[in-house]
């Protein structure tokens, strides 16, 4: 018996030995090698920070790519995320808004960009007669723009535009408002600036309608206007906002001053189309562009402009209506801030600025070389769906 268990021990030693060396060389030949570590010329992941994504690249190319520089900001491509969208229930008062549809694609090129102008305008005119009162009538219109390269959007505007004209008044001005709605469907207004019962004036007016009152501006400062009509999220998405700038009673200094309004755009449609606002998209908080002053990139192919030694003042407005902004200009740090631009909340040697939806700040700064100083929020998703500008400085 014992010569037999010798026999059987060698013959499956003979037959089970072979057999596992020729399974592992099929193995490593079909499949590559199974240690951990990958067979030359088969494939790997590898993360491209600059490219937006993951790819298959060979082992013999594979590398961590360098993070994306300043330059890269400033001057080069900068990839759109696109959210897959997800179902939400139904909402009152957007039922000409459908959601869940695939990302918006860009549309072939259209004609030039006319970039937003950011300088602060001059004063509201003056009632004649009447000291400290000034008039502003704004109309709400449905209006095809351009929020990126080649691409439209189905906007419901102020006057035309996104974000609406600025607002200049002075503190303890009167301000005579009538808003004329000249849409498809109920507007409203709401200014952050004022202190009115919103019941009696931040009420929908019909198409075809106007309606009229006076606020006074009480506080300095910069604050956000915008559309107060249900569904507010959606009519803010869709363009309704714009700033307010209340000088303070004592002037501040002579400085180069612009406004910043940030923003986020939702878009959905086929190439080609002009994109709807995506309200799934929105209520998930998931933008396809973050832009200043209504178009992605814009100040980056259009830069701003100031003087060395020169007192820059910029009056930020972040009018989401999900995003919080983190306002930085690379290269420099802000001398003052004013959290919503009101001179008692002064700050110094502040490096961002953190603005939440519906707020404001001013901020204070002077470049002392000439070059290109981008500004960004810092919060960068942001920066890589558009929200990136140029100041350039020269002597």
């Amino acid at each position: 018996m014992f010569n037999d268990e010798r026999r059987f021990r060698l013959l499956l030693t003979l037959i089970v030995i072979p057999s596992v060396i020729l399974l592992t060389a099929y193995s490593v030949v079909a499949f590559g090698d199974t240690s951990g570590t990958p067979a030359s010329g088969t494939s790997n992941v590898v993360v491209t920070p600059n490219g937006g994504g993951v790819a298959l690249a060979p082992r013999s190319n594979l590398s961590v790519q360098p993070a994306a520089t300043v330059s890269a900001l400033t001057t080069g491509n900068l990839a759109k995320a696109q959210p897959a969208a997800t179902t939400v229930p139904a909402m009152t008062g957007v039922a000409s808004m459908p959601g869940g549809q695939p990302p918006a694609t860009a549309q072939p090129a259209a004609a030039h960009h006319a970039p937003y102008d950011a300088s602060l305008p001059a004063l509201l005119p003056l009632v004649p007669g009447r000291a400290n009162v000034r008039t502003l009538a704004l109309t709400t219109s449905d209006e095809v723009i351009q929020i990126a390269d080649g691409v439209s959007f189905q906007a419901w505007t102020f006057d035309g535009t996104v974000p609406g004209p600025v607002v200049h008044v002075k503190q303890g001005d009167t301000v005579t408002f009538t808003l004329t709605n000249k849409g498809k469907m109920a507007h409203s207004i709401d200014f952050h600036a004022a202190q009115v019962p919103p019941d009696q004036d931040y009420v929908d007016v019909k198409p075809g309608e106007s309606k009229s009152f006076d606020w006074t501006a009480d506080y300095p400062g910069v604050f956000m206007y915008h559309c107060g009509s249900p569904l507010v999220i959606a009519h803010m998405a869709s363009g309704m906002y714009g700033a307010v700038v209340v000088d303070p009673q004592t002037p501040l200094p002579v400085a180069r001053e612009y406004v910043i309004v940030q923003s986020e755009f939702y878009a959905m449609g086929k190439e080609g189309d002009v994109q709807q606002v995506d309200v799934n998209k929105v209520q998930n908080g998931s933008p396809d562009y973050v832009v200043f002053n209504g178009y992605a990139n814009q100040y980056k192919e259009s830069p701003l402009t100031a003087k060395t030694g020169e007192l820059v003042r910029f009056y930020i407005v972040n009018a989401g209506p999900n995003d919080f902004s983190a306002f930085h200009v690379i290269g420099t740090i802000f001398q003052k801030t004013y959290a919503d631009g009101n001179p008692a909340n002064v700050q110094h040697g502040n490096q961002t600025v953190t603005i939440p939806p519906g707020g404001g700040y001013m901020v204070e700064f002077t470049i002392p070389a000439p070059g290109t100083y981008a500004f960004v929020t810092h919060s960068f998703a942001g920066v890589n769906k558009g929200a990136v500008g140029v100041l350039k400085v020269t002597q």
